[in-house]
């Protein structure tokens, strides 16, 4: 992973030590002169920093977990995967001192990789915190079911399987929004929920759930905040090269995704697979080629060539498949970038990135 970065550091160091060298090559000063002083770590830090050269780029490291702060000083958190506790770490140093802390949480779904960074975060344990969680019910009953959160009980055959952790030492308050589609029968009515597709207001924000294709019940989320847009659209398949079941309910996922995208100034999506990939033509990483129809994912061709159709004007592709090597998340992310334009610009997501709208 750190081969091409470190080799473009030694070119940068020994570039820049051509300018201490004479006509013919050969040095002569010390490494006081190049360091500017003493042999020491804040000089190694200074002269590092002069050098030209990037900083490695990471793709992932932690499962999906997205921070937005609004303009008018709200914090919205999509999905709680294992990158949550290092943004709830930040949050808590962010509201320091400060007696009303809220923080709304919007869930895509329930699968682990989206709920694995819940038990252990740091917002969830210090009593001047509220915790609005929205989601769908699967999403909620993840979360419940093995810390009761919400109900104040746990499953007895839940009960230790994922985390030691319960309701009884999380002194945070939590609140659970159900986003319900009005017109799915159920058992037990809603009791505190919001129809699907119903707008929901967070100060200036306001939110717009949709559902998407995916194995388990998925939301997709708009979010307009003054005149820019945000679409976050993780897991999500639009199925290729097979007419099956569930064929038409992928393409009219896909016709959501693409209404809600026209235009927008940032989307975030799913690209999980290339399409020989997705279609077993290739395997990832020397591996055998695996058909990756209904793994409820996106191919990257197809990502790019929806957000140009629709005009996108940065879109950052996630979900990266963790049996991908680095140097090829790399290369698909340099050869995104080098097809880009200013008009819609294209990228792999990366680990940490903050962007100003």
């Amino acid at each position: 992973m750190l081969r091409r970065h470190d080799l473009g550091i030694l070119a940068s160091v020994f570039e820049n030590l051509q300018s201490f060298s004479d006509e013919k090559g050969n040095l002569h000063c010390s490494i006081r002169d190049i360091l500017g002083g003493e042999l020491s770590v804040p000089r190694l830090e200074d002269y590092r920093e002069q050098l030209s050269v990037a900083e490695v780029p990471v793709y992932g490291g932690w499962t999906t977990c997205i921070w937005l702060e609004t303009g008018d000083g709200h914090d919205l958190v999509f999905d709680v995967g294992s990158g949550f506790r290092g943004c709830a770490r930040r949050l808590q140093h962010k509201w320091a001192d400060r007696e009303e802390r809220h923080l709304y949480i919007f869930g895509s779904h329930s699968h682990l990789d989206h709920t694995n960074g819940f038990d252990q975060a740091a917002v969830c344990f210090d009593p001047r915190n509220h915790l609005h969680i929205h989601g769908n019910r699967q999403f909620l009953w993840a979360l419940d079911s093995s810390l009761g959160i919400f109900s104040g009980s746990i499953l007895e055959s839940m009960r230790g399987i994922h985390t030691p952790i319960s309701y009884q030492i999380m002194p945070s308050k939590f609140e659970g929004i159900e986003i319900y589609d009005p017109d799915e029968e159920r058992s037990e009515p809603v009791k505190n929920g919001r129809p699907l597709g119903t707008p929901i207001q967070i100060g200036k924000t306001r939110l717009i759930p949709f559902p998407v294709y995916h194995p388990a019940p998925c939301l997709a989320y708009r979010v307009e905040h003054g005149d820019k847009v945000f679409v976050l659209c993780t897991d999500h398949e639009l199925r290729i090269g097979d007419p099956g079941p569930g064929q038409t309910e992928s393409e009219a996922a896909e016709a959501r995704v693409i209404a809600h995208s026209q235009g927008v100034d940032l989307l975030y999506r799913d690209g999980q697979f290339l399409r020989d990939e997705y279609l077993a033509k290739t395997g990832i990483d020397g591996a055998a080629p695996v058909s990756r129809r209904d793994w409820g994912h996106s191919c990257i061709e197809d990502v790019v060539e929806m957000a140009r159709n629709c005009g996108v004007k940065q879109t950052l592709i996630g979900h990266h498949d963790p049996n991908r090597r680095w140097q090829e998340h790399r290369e698909i992310d340099e050869k995104l970038q080098a097809e880009s334009t200013p008009e819609c610009a294209i990228a792999l997501a990366r680990s940490e990135v903050v962007i100003d709208l």
